[in-house]
């Protein structure tokens, strides 16, 4: 009997203490459930609502990822070529792109494969454009048409065979422009200032190297210019497209080069900021400046020799070898093409120096006869 007693007080001592250590522990586990918001905590009582604010700022802030390369834009570069047999001078310069960016990656693209990315890219959406895209007779046409096409498609960054890379593409961008919205990054080929109301634009951008985003709008502005003055010389010389030939430009650069480019830039920005854009928001800078969602730099980032190697303009991000081999098949068109202008001159000339040819004497009708009757 005893025994059974002494079981029976144990047994109500052990419960005694396991509830209230079990209480314990449920209350200590509740305080440590963190809480994002003090509405997720009914407010019945001041300190219910005190109890929630002071868990919540002791949750840690949530990491975000470091931006890539470039920010907003893809770290990618593109190159073309007619084959892929680069030259010794060409595989070494296209491989520093890599060399200085390893995470960088690189594509090249065959005048073959070219073609295929253009028709599978754009068939669907813009047949215009591959029309125009496949007909062009003219190798540096094709070849300035598809750097804004290919970029357009997929983003990131354009680079002729003969541009090096000097500098890491994610310090391009300067701290303070970090966190803006960057459409497009250009360069200026030529530095100079403004010309005054009805003049050419004196400060071009180069088109050997240039960065935009995938589906940039200042990239569709441009391809479509090109196109559009691409049918409006095919339709002043009553051919189409195919029939095209360099005599019926006023020059490359005018036609899908960077004089287009940089004026099809300015119309964009026009568009964008609803105010005129020119030479004077941009031109004689020293430093990179943003323009609506343009990204311009200063003439020692992309064509440093072209611009006497400025020192006094931070470092030079890209160099250019100016092995460009369309300029000769171009001189010689703009020759023949001043030679005929010139032989139709001289035939002008010929023609209004001649003698006017002698005036067609008129027969005397016989005189009346006077005989009599």
């Amino acid at each position: 009997m005893s025994t059974n007693l002494k079981n029976s007080r144990s047994l109500r001592l052990t419960v005694a203490l396991i509830i209230p250590f079990a209480l314990l522990c449920y209350l200590y586990s509740w305080r440590q459930i963190p809480t994002v918001s003090s509405s997720t905590i009914p407010h019945s009582s001041g300190t219910a609502t005190t109890t929630a604010a002071s868990i919540s700022t002791s949750v840690p802030p949530k990491e975000h990822p470091s931006p890539p390369p470039i920010y907003t834009l893809p770290d990618k570069i593109w190159h073309s070529a007619k084959f892929d047999n680069l030259s010794e001078n060409q595989r070494e310069w296209t491989g520093s792109w890599t060399k200085k960016n390893p995470t960088l990656r690189s594509e090249l693209l065959t005048d073959r494969s070219a073609e295929a990315f253009v028709r599978a890219h754009f068939f669907k959406t813009r047949p215009d454009i591959v029309e125009v895209y496949e007909a062009l007779p003219i190798a540096i046409l094709r070849a300035d048409l598809f750097r804004y096409l290919v970029v357009l498609a997929e983003g990131g960054i354009w680079g002729d065979l003969d541009t090096s890379c000097e500098k890491e593409v994610s310090e391009w961008v300067p701290v303070e422009y970090r966190n803006e919205n960057i459409d497009m990054i250009v360069g200026l080929e030529f530095d100079f200032e403004w010309r005054g109301p009805g003049t050419e634009v004196a400060s071009q951008f180069c088109n050997w190297i240039f960065v935009a985003r995938k589906s940039s709008r200042n990239l569709q502005i441009i391809v479509d210019t090109v196109v559009k003055t691409l049918k409006t010389i095919a339709r002043n010389n009553a051919v189409g497209i195919e029939g095209i030939t360099l005599e019926m430009l006023s020059d490359v650069v005018n036609v899908t080069g960077p004089k287009i480019m940089t004026i099809a830039i300015m119309d964009s920005l026009e568009q964008l900021l609803g105010r005129p854009v020119d030479d004077r928001d941009y031109a004689l800078t020293k430093r990179p400046k943003l323009v609506g969602d343009v990204l311009i730099m200063p003439g020692v980032s992309f064509a440093a020799l072209q611009n006497g190697n400025p020192t006094d303009q931070g470092d030079a991000l890209v160099t250019h070898h100016y092995e460009g081999s369309w300029k000769k098949e171009d001189t010689e068109a703009k020759e023949r093409k001043k030679l005929k202008q010139e032989q139709e001159q001289q035939q002008q000339q010929e023609a209004s120096s001649l003698p006017p040819p002698p005036a067609l004497e008129t027969p005397e009708a016989p005189a009346p006869s006077t005989a009599a009757t």
